[in-house]
């Protein structure tokens, strides 16, 4: 019999009470901040269901609350640096806000384990596949890490904002060239999306 996920997304949860309190006491302060939404096409995109990857580049501490508030209607689990747990007290809020902790220089196995088992639980992860903060939207981006891919490929999920289905692209299997593209792929779209915004804004 296989086992049952025990990250599998449900309405209510009790192990998420103290991550839903955080999420919506910050209700005040996303009406006040005001995020300016900039689509690509004319159409808004409609509400993500089920597991994905949501991926982005990192301009400043404030995106998590950012990507908070364009999922609003979601739990939104955010993969972030280790050293972020750095005691016990860190290690217990960060954990009950929804983060999974990695190694940006040497990922683990059980982090991959545990991410790709979230996904698959129907749940959205985000991610910085920078792995640091640019601190200015006139800086280039830093080249993706191949993080994301490997992730999304292997939970079956698609990424956002780039909804592709990397089974149907890119097949079963990826070799060292599929991920290299696919990552460059994702990076260029990130790009694009960023002039988009520096247009709109």
């Amino acid at each position: 019999m296989a086992k049952s996920n025990p990250y599998k997304a449900k309405l209510f949860n009790i192990k998420h009470t103290l991550f839903d309190l955080f999420r919506w006491s910050g209700a005040p302060f996303l009406l006040w901040y005001r995020v300016k939404k900039i689509y690509e096409g004319k159409e808004q995109p409609k509400h993500v269901k089920g597991g994905a990857l949501v991926v982005s580049n990192h301009i400043l501490y404030s995106d998590i609350m950012v990507l908070h508030s364009t999922f609003w209607y979601r739990r939104l689990f955010f993969v972030v640096m280790k050293e972020l747990f750095s005691n016990k007290f860190n290690s217990w809020f960060y954990h009950n806000c929804g983060c999974i902790p990695v190694d940006r220089e040497k990922p683990s196995l059980s982090f991959f384990r545990e991410t790709v088992k979230r996904l698959q639980g129907g749940n959205l992860v985000a991610m910085f596949p920078e792995g640091h903060v640019s601190f200015s939207n006139d800086n280039p981006m830093a080249q993706f890490k191949s993080g994301a891919i490997l992730l999304a490929h292997q939970a079956n999920v698609p990424i956002i904002p780039k909804p592709i289905n990397l089974h149907e692209k890119y097949g079963p299997q990826l070799g060292m060239n599929e991920i290299e593209r696919a990552t460059k792929d994702l990076f260029e779209k990130e790009q694009e999306l960023k002039a988009i915004y520096k247009r709109g804004k």
